[in-house]
């Protein structure tokens, strides 16, 4: 099974992420991400920072996931490179996030995401139990 693909769409970059279990599809959907924004195998895991989010239904969930990681990137200057979800429920994520602080000198930036958005957004289990997500991010 692919983690995620980028979906064609007019001025903004869209993904299609897809899991196992919601651990695996919000972990790859960070990645898609992540992605997106830099070259990852220029990132290194020289710190981590602790994320965690609520929602009252897993779509807000999706949202607050990745609208942190861009705010930490973005506020913070922290290229991240890799997550890992430690607890996960419908209403509820705790995760590791690694990275490292930005460096322009060392870092492959390919885009700045604005914002995460509400547009298109999709969290659904599949009839075989798998799950997919779709997001949409202005740049």
């Amino acid at each position: 099974m692919k983690k995620f693909e980028y979906l064609d769409h007019t001025a903004d970059i869209g993904i299609r992420a897809y899991g196992q279990d919601l651990k695996d599809l919000f972990e790859n959907a960070a990645e898609a991400m992540l992605a997106a924004t830099a070259e990852l195998n220029t990132i290194e895991e020289k710190m981590l920072v602790e994320v965690s989010v609520t929602a009252s239904t897993l779509p807000d969930l999706m949202l607050n996931w990745l609208d942190e990681l861009n705010f930490q990137h973005q506020v913070e200057q922290i290229c991240f490179c890799r997550t890992e979800i430690r607890e996960i429920s419908p209403n509820r994520l705790r995760a590791i996030v690694f990275g490292e602080a930005r460096n322009e000198d060392q870092h492959v930036v390919l885009t700045e995401i604005k914002s995460v958005t509400f547009h298109q957004l999709q969290v659904e289990q599949t009839s075989d139990g798998f799950w997919t997500a779709q997001v949409i991010f202005d740049i």
